[in-house]
């Protein structure tokens, strides 16, 4: 998922190298408490939790019925944690007072990992799939290029596919990496850490504090409680959220403009499966 490969990735920055301002100055700062009623120039582009949830249900449904003549179904899937409800609810760490307090970093629903099935694929369901094994299994022909070509068509109702239909995914995370480099943000980020310190907490960067591995399993305990109302006060004494969010928001806009005709493209694949995700599911 998107927002735990940013909040993962975004440990890997750096903080000690030298930041410096990556896009425009933002026309205004808003003041921000909470981070779910926010929205990036380019969300337009993208589909939300609950909306990318319709759809790969859409596409196991129909992958479900190009196997059926085969005799065979799709493989049984692990629920996965819940995610933030909007897109960037978390994008800049935790921003809802009330889950703070509760929840700590946690969010609603969450539940402890269990240990990922093993096991190899199915060969010959695998080739059915990709087209990539024999041209009749069972007695019937596989689709060309598998039962996955077939249910993308179906999915795209014949409209052809952008080129890259990831270029949305990959812009918000380049503006992501981008924005948290930016000296702004940086100077922010370092004033929370401050704010952080006096309150007998140090972390360099929220996305750490929220990924101390202490916070990962097991019950929400007071540290975590604690550790989480002070980042979030600490967020709103120095304005992180709203700082870093004008900053990349000016940022995608430039974006945006440059890559529009593309971006059109995805806006309109999104579309067409939403519309055929509702259409099969009612």
């Amino acid at each position: 998922m998107i927002r735990l490969a940013l909040a993962v990735a975004a440990l890997t920055l750096t903080a000690g190298c030298t930041a410096s301002n990556t896009g425009p100055a933002p026309s205004a700062v808003p003041r921000v408490v909470d981070g779910s009623t926010l929205r990036l120039p380019l969300d337009d582009y993208l589909l939300t939790g609950p909306e990318a949830a319709l759809v790969a249900q859409a596409r196991r449904v129909l992958m479900g019925q190009c196997l059926r003549p085969f005799g065979m179904s799709v493989p049984e899937q692990a629920a996965g944690q819940p995610g933030p409800p909007t897109l960037n609810e978390r994008r800049y760490g935790i921003t809802k007072a009330d889950q703070a307090r509760h929840a700590g970093y946690r969010l609603p629903g969450d539940r402890p990992e269990r240990p990922r099935q093993g096991g190899t694929p199915d060969p010959l369901l695998l080739g059915v799939i990709t087209g990539t094994g024999p041209a009749v299994v069972h007695g019937v022909r596989v689709p060309a290029g598998g039962c996955l070509v077939q249910v993308n068509a179906r999915l795209d109702r014949g409209e052809p596919r952008p080129a890259d239909t990831d270029l949305a995914q990959r812009l918000t995370q380049d503006s992501f990496f981008a924005s948290h480099g930016d000296s702004r943000v940086q100077a922010a980020i370092q004033a929370w850490s401050a704010c952080m310190r006096t309150r007998g907490f140090s972390y360099p960067d929220p996305l750490r504090a929220a990924a101390d591995p202490r916070f990962q399993a097991g019950p929400v305990t007071r540290i975590e409680i604690q550790t989480a109302t002070a980042d979030l006060a600490c967020k709103q004494q120095v304005n992180l959220v709203g700082i870093w969010y004008a900053v990349e928001a000016a940022a995608q806009r430039g974006t945006v403009a440059a890559n529009a005709p593309a971006l059109e493209r995805i806006r309109a694949m999104n579309r067409t499966h939403l519309a055929v995700a509702h259409s099969l599911l009612g």
